[in-house]
Protein backbone atom coordinates (compact mmCIF):
# COMPACT_ATOMS: atom_id res chain seq x y z
CA UNK A 1 0.00 0.00 0.00
CA UNK A 2 1.34 3.51 -0.53
CA UNK A 3 3.00 4.92 2.27
CA UNK A 4 1.76 8.38 1.18
CA UNK A 5 -2.05 7.47 1.03
CA UNK A 6 -2.15 6.03 4.61
CA UNK A 7 0.20 8.60 6.17
CA UNK A 8 -2.67 11.39 4.45
CA UNK A 9 -5.40 9.46 5.45
CA UNK A 10 -3.69 9.02 8.99
CA UNK A 11 -4.03 13.00 9.45
CA UNK A 12 -7.53 13.04 7.83
CA UNK A 13 -8.97 10.44 10.74
CA UNK A 14 -7.03 12.54 13.44
CA UNK A 15 -8.43 15.37 12.66
CA UNK A 16 -11.98 14.24 12.32
CA UNK A 17 -11.19 12.54 15.76
CA UNK A 18 -10.34 15.95 16.86
CA UNK A 19 -13.18 17.91 15.47
CA UNK A 20 -15.52 15.79 16.70
CA UNK A 21 -14.00 15.79 20.43
CA UNK A 22 -14.20 19.88 20.22
CA UNK A 23 -17.56 19.79 18.74
CA UNK A 24 -18.66 18.24 22.25
CA UNK A 25 -18.50 14.11 21.72
CA UNK A 26 -17.09 11.93 24.51
CA UNK A 27 -13.51 11.24 23.88
CA UNK A 28 -13.92 7.97 23.63
CA UNK A 29 -16.54 8.45 21.22
CA UNK A 30 -14.24 10.87 19.05
CA UNK A 31 -11.11 8.34 19.34
CA UNK A 32 -13.87 5.45 18.20
CA UNK A 33 -14.97 7.34 15.00
CA UNK A 34 -11.40 8.37 14.12
CA UNK A 35 -10.61 4.25 14.79
CA UNK A 36 -13.76 4.07 12.12
CA UNK A 37 -12.39 6.38 9.57
CA UNK A 38 -9.10 4.93 9.25
CA UNK A 39 -10.32 1.45 9.41
CA UNK A 40 -12.52 2.19 6.54
CA UNK A 41 -9.22 4.40 4.51
CA UNK A 42 -6.88 1.44 4.76
CA UNK A 43 -9.84 -0.96 3.96
CA UNK A 44 -11.05 0.69 0.64
CA UNK A 45 -8.32 0.32 -1.53
CA UNK A 46 -7.99 -3.38 -1.59
CA UNK A 47 -12.21 -4.10 -1.15
CA UNK A 48 -12.78 -3.99 -4.81
CA UNK A 49 -14.89 -0.76 -5.05
CA UNK A 50 -11.96 1.88 -5.44
CA UNK A 51 -9.25 2.25 -8.05
CA UNK A 52 -6.74 3.64 -6.73
CA UNK A 53 -5.02 6.36 -8.62
CA UNK A 54 -1.34 7.92 -7.63
CA UNK A 55 -1.56 11.66 -6.49
CA UNK A 56 -3.87 14.01 -5.66
CA UNK A 57 -6.28 14.56 -3.14
CA UNK A 58 -8.57 11.68 -4.05
CA UNK A 59 -6.64 8.86 -4.70
CA UNK A 60 -9.69 6.42 -4.87
CA UNK A 61 -12.00 6.62 -7.93
CA UNK A 62 -14.50 4.23 -8.84
CA UNK A 63 -14.16 2.70 -12.55
CA UNK A 64 -16.72 1.52 -14.54
CA UNK A 65 -17.32 -1.61 -13.49
CA UNK A 66 -17.91 -0.37 -9.73
CA UNK A 67 -20.61 2.60 -11.24
CA UNK A 68 -22.22 -0.66 -12.87
CA UNK A 69 -22.30 -3.17 -9.39
CA UNK A 70 -23.68 0.53 -7.64
CA UNK A 71 -26.18 0.87 -10.27
CA UNK A 72 -27.35 -2.71 -10.55
CA UNK A 73 -27.30 -3.09 -6.52
CA UNK A 74 -29.62 0.15 -6.41
CA UNK A 75 -31.80 -0.73 -8.64
CA UNK A 76 -32.56 -4.25 -7.03
CA UNK A 77 -32.94 -2.53 -3.54
CA UNK A 78 -35.55 0.00 -5.22
CA UNK A 79 -37.35 -2.51 -6.78
CA UNK A 80 -37.56 -4.86 -3.47
CA UNK A 81 -38.93 -1.65 -1.89
CA UNK A 82 -41.40 -1.32 -3.82
CA UNK A 83 -42.84 -4.33 -4.09
CA UNK A 84 -43.10 -4.45 -0.21
CA UNK A 85 -44.25 -0.98 0.07
CA UNK A 86 -46.47 -2.06 -2.16
CA UNK A 87 -47.64 -5.14 -0.27
CA UNK A 88 -47.46 -3.65 3.04
CA UNK A 89 -49.80 -0.63 1.95
CA UNK A 90 -52.68 -3.46 0.94
CA UNK A 91 -51.95 -5.45 3.80
CA UNK A 92 -52.51 -2.39 6.41
CA UNK A 93 -55.35 -0.56 4.19
CA UNK A 94 -57.45 -3.24 2.74
CA UNK A 95 -57.10 -6.15 5.11
CA UNK A 96 -56.10 -4.65 8.39
CA UNK A 97 -57.84 -1.14 7.96
CA UNK A 98 -55.15 0.71 9.93
CA UNK A 99 -52.78 3.48 9.19
CA UNK A 100 -49.30 1.92 8.88
CA UNK A 101 -46.85 2.08 11.94
CA UNK A 102 -43.91 4.04 11.75
CA UNK A 103 -41.41 0.72 12.87
CA UNK A 104 -43.08 -1.00 9.49
CA UNK A 105 -41.51 1.60 7.51
CA UNK A 106 -38.49 1.63 9.45
CA UNK A 107 -38.23 -2.34 8.95
CA UNK A 108 -38.89 -1.69 4.47
CA UNK A 109 -36.43 1.07 4.90
CA UNK A 110 -33.70 -1.06 6.96
CA UNK A 111 -34.83 -4.27 4.26
CA UNK A 112 -33.69 -1.57 1.67
CA UNK A 113 -30.58 -1.16 2.69
CA UNK A 114 -29.97 -4.99 3.45
CA UNK A 115 -30.82 -5.78 -0.43
CA UNK A 116 -28.49 -2.86 -1.20
CA UNK A 117 -25.36 -4.20 0.80
CA UNK A 118 -26.08 -7.84 -0.13
CA UNK A 119 -27.00 -7.43 -3.64
CA UNK A 120 -23.70 -5.22 -4.04
CA UNK A 121 -21.46 -7.87 -2.36
CA UNK A 122 -23.00 -10.62 -4.78
CA UNK A 123 -22.45 -8.94 -7.97
CA UNK A 124 -18.72 -8.15 -6.72
CA UNK A 125 -18.04 -11.74 -6.34
CA UNK A 126 -19.90 -12.87 -9.24
CA UNK A 127 -17.46 -10.88 -11.88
Amino acid sequence: MNRRYVATRSVLSAVLGAALYVAGLPWWGATLAAILAESFFLQAPGSGRYVVQQGGAAPLRRDERSRAIRDRAARNAFAVTLVVLAGVTIAYDRVLAVPVPTEVLSGVLGLAVLTYAVSEVGLRRSG
